[in-house]
């Protein structure tokens, strides 16, 4: 028998230290990550509840949350998870030949 059919991810949800000095050790950078098949069918909410029931085990005051601009699918999801902005780097990172801002999204934990 061959191997069976490949699977496919649909997405994915990290945390990672927010600054590498250890004063800021309490507080993690967020990311959930949905391919475009899975957009709009909860992916993105099932991968996040996942990832914050495993950080509620965790010694985490803040979560922080960088959504390149626009983009209004993610500061919805942010939003649901009871982020809230808190600023915006304006042409902070550059893909795809051009400049993006990104709005930054704080979320208290603990």
């Amino acid at each position: 028998m061959g191997p069976g059919p490949a699977a496919t991810l649909l997405g994915y949800a990290t945390s990672s230290a927010f600054r590498p000095k250890a004063a800021y050790a309490p507080s993690v950078e967020v990311t959930v990550y949905c391919a475009p098949e899975a957009a709009g069918r909860g992916v993105g909410t099932l991968l996040y509840e996942a990832l914050f029931e495993a950080l509620a085990k965790e010694d985490v005051h803040r979560a922080y949350a960088g959504i390149t601009q626009p983009n209004e699918a993610s500061t919805r999801l942010h939003t649901r998870f009871g982020f809230r902005h808190i600023g915006t780097y304006t042409e902070v990172g550059r893909k795809f030949g051009r400049y993006w801002d990104v709005a930054w999204y704080q979320k208290d934990l603990g």
